[in-house]
């Protein structure tokens, strides 16, 4: 998968241009984020990957609240808390995690209302 965050020949981000704000810089900081994981636009939302090498599912908490998206991980030896703001075209609803191979997938929906839809023309005679 293709790395979003920032471009190949600077330090553009494209998250800010596709978004028109960056809903992810909470989490990640400054413009190089320090996030080893990646942020990818899909047909119909956004996948976020964020590495959380050993720890068991169970260990993991994934809410939302007033459009901020919390992931908290607490094992007996360490911990992490990270949260970003999401757009309001993310169905909060719909947002899906799982985590395979110590890595912590979230899935971000658009709200169906952000969908693009076709419209059928008709013809009238």
């Amino acid at each position: 998968m293709a790395d979003l965050m920032t471009r190949q020949n600077g330090n553009r981000n494209l998250v800010s241009d596709l978004f028109g704000f960056d809903p992810f810089r909470a989490v990640f900081g400054n413009a190089n984020y320090g996030f080893s994981g990646e942020v990818q636009r899909t047909e119909n939302g956004w996948t976020v990957e964020l590495p959380v090498p050993g720890y068991k599912p169970e260990e993991i908490d994934v809410t939302v609240e007033d459009r901020v998206l919390t992931v908290t991980g607490k094992s007996e030896k360490r911990s992490f808390q990270r949260s970003i703001l999401i757009p309001d075209e993310i169905d909060s609803e719909a947002i899906q995690a799982k985590v395979e191979h110590g890595m912590l997938t979230l899935a971000l929906s658009l709200h169906p209302k952000a969908q693009p839809r076709k419209i059928q023309v008709q013809v009238v005679n």
